[in-house]
């Protein structure tokens, strides 16, 4: 692994990153580290709250969060996962199973699985530290491509590059595309989700509850049109439950704060086997969330100027891959390598379009791979449900994964490279 430089860059920059989410402050992170000066971040929300749930940190954003210093930090809250177990809805019989110990062996890295927050906030106080600034209260309303700058409360900001990291309903990407005769439009991919955070005394009293907070295993639970992801956080205080399930043409809001029905889930994963229906059965009533899955269409490109887009802004995805943070901090860690190397700012261009060639290919597949893992994942019951599983269950002997989670070959795809070491090593300009 290449470490990164805190040593003076050849041309500084004033970098404006839009969005202080995840892949947002891993942009911060990567150009602070490289030893860029005037970084600064303009988040919309009036200050950084601790929302949402689990993620995981596979082996790939391992990698990322080594190269930023932030590995053993995020460790401190994280539960090292042994393996992952895919089940059978009604009857919790295991489909199959694979070994995060293998990963680590193969690729140098464990899985690990985190609160979004303890991750976000380890990201934000790395930036802070390293010299970024941080403006919240800050809605971006526009952005003027050809002068590179940017405007907030009537105030106008100018940078020598814009980032875009303003998320899947992102206006940058909205305007970048309109300049280009495109229409930005994101897809309904026809599902949605749930998420739950259950405090572990809630499963003590279960002696089935009780196992799953306290074993380091994500569960993946496979249904008819619906599946449960559930694994322990902070330290198996906590339990994540996120659930995918197909919506039926019924409309559900995009945000993922907004308030659930307790009745209609319970309803929804009734033919569940018990363990399952106990442990859905605990939701807090005022703390149960849905909100609509959308992607993007891969887009035409990236970049227009000194204007790019980075993480959700650019390749919106499916949870099933678990790879939306990890292809962001992989975006924002690219990133500043490729910028690090140029010498005038004339050489912003070439930067981006490195950035680009190096990302684009890698996170769409990433996309891609997820959506189709998420058809493989709901199908009825009968034959193809019963051929699935049998896949499933045969991929531990060498055969192909439908679960591509828990697929060999995308495993290696994803988790195999070094993102950061193959940008210094590019020689395209």
């Amino acid at each position: 692994m290449p470490d990164a430089s805190t040593s003076p860059v050849p041309v500084d920059l004033s970098i404006g990153i839009v969005g202080a989410g995840i892949g947002g402050l891993a942009a911060a992170v990567g150009l602070c580290q490289r030893g860029f000066k005037d970084v600064v971040v303009y988040e919309a929300a009036p200050q950084i709250a601790e929302i949402g749930a689990g993620i995981q940190v596979a082996p790939n954003f391992c990698r990322v969060l080594e190269s930023f210093g932030l590995l053993e930090e995020v460790k401190k809250s994280a539960v090292r996962l042994d393996r992952n177990s895919v089940r059978r809805y009604a009857n919790n019989v295991q489909i199959g199973t694979t070994s995060f110990a293998s990963l680590e062996d193969a690729f140098g890295y464990p899985t690990f699985v985190v609160h979004r927050a303890d991750l976000h906030t380890a990201l934000l106080n790395k930036a802070i530290e390293l010299g970024a600034t941080l403006k919240v209260n800050s809605w971006v309303s526009s952005v003027d491509f050809e002068a590179t700058t940017l405007t907030v409360k009537d105030t106008i900001y100018k940078h020598d590059l814009i980032i875009a990291a303003d998320g899947i309903k992102s206006p940058i990407r909205g305007k970048m595309m309109e300049r280009g005769g495109e229409e930005d439009e994101t897809v309904d991919t026809g599902t949605a989700a749930y998420r739950v955070i259950l405090d572990r005394s809630q499963m003590e009293s279960d002696p089935e509850l009780k196992e799953l907070v306290d074993s380091p295993v994500a569960v993946r639970v496979l249904g008819p049109d619906a599946h449960l992801m559930l694994y322990p956080i902070k330290a198996h205080e906590k339990f994540n439950i996120v659930t995918t399930h197909l919506t039926h043409a019924v409309e559900v809001p995009e945000d993922w704060t907004n308030k659930a029905s307790k009745p209609q889930m319970l309803a929804r994963f009734a033919n569940y086997a018990p363990i399952y229906r106990r442990l859905l059965e605990l939701a807090p009533d005022d703390e149960l969330v849905e909100w609509n899955l959308r992607i993007h269409h891969a887009l035409t490109t990236w970049v227009d100027g000194n204007v790019a887009l980075l993480g959700d802004s650019a390749h919106a995805t499916l949870p099933h891959l678990a790879q939306g943070a990890a292809q962001a901090g992989e975006d924002g860690a690219v990133l500043a390598a490729v910028l690090a190397k140029i010498s005038t700012k004339e050489d912003i261009p070439k930067a981006l379009a490195a950035y680009q060639r190096l990302r684009k290919p890698r996170a769409d597949w990433a996309v891609e791979t997820a959506r189709l893992t998420g058809q493989n994942l709901h199908l009825p019951d009968g034959p193809a449900q019963e051929a699935r599983d049998e896949m499933i269950g045969n991929a531990g002997k060498g055969g192909k994964n439908p679960d591509k989670w828990g697929d060999k070959d995308t495993q290696t795809r994803l988790y195999g490279l070094d993102v950061v070491r193959e940008a210094l090593e590019d020689t395209s300009f």
